[in-house]
């Protein structure tokens, strides 16, 4: 039995327990210019080999993108990259955001 190896970026964003509030905020997973509203959580996106540009935020009230951060990612063919965010413990802040090597 072959194994088919998808070639992306597996995203992982989550937030602190006492901000549980912020399930009602999803995030927007933002590759190359397109965004994606998903939820919280791990989310797979299929992408061609080579360099990518990922900035995640959420919209909190009245704020359009709260703890906005990005990264550059370079993806090898036949493997997933792996990129972990992490929500700010204030709104206004950067979150948090780094490759899972």
């Amino acid at each position: 039995m072959s194994q088919v190896l998808k070639t992306g970026v597996a995203v992982k964003t989550g937030f602190f327990p006492t901000a549980i509030i912020l399930y009602l905020f999803p995030p927007t997973v933002v590759i190359d210019g397109t965004p994606h509203r998903e939820s919280w959580g791990t989310r797979f996106f299929e992408l061609s080999p080579g360099p990518h540009t990922i900035k995640i935020f959420f919209k909190y009230l009245f704020w359009r993108e709260c703890g906005a951060n990005s990264i550059d990612v370079n993806v090898v063919e036949g493997q997933t990259s792996r990129v972990e965010y992490s929500s700010p413990w204030l709104v206004t802040m950067k979150g948090s955001i780094k490759e899972i090597k």
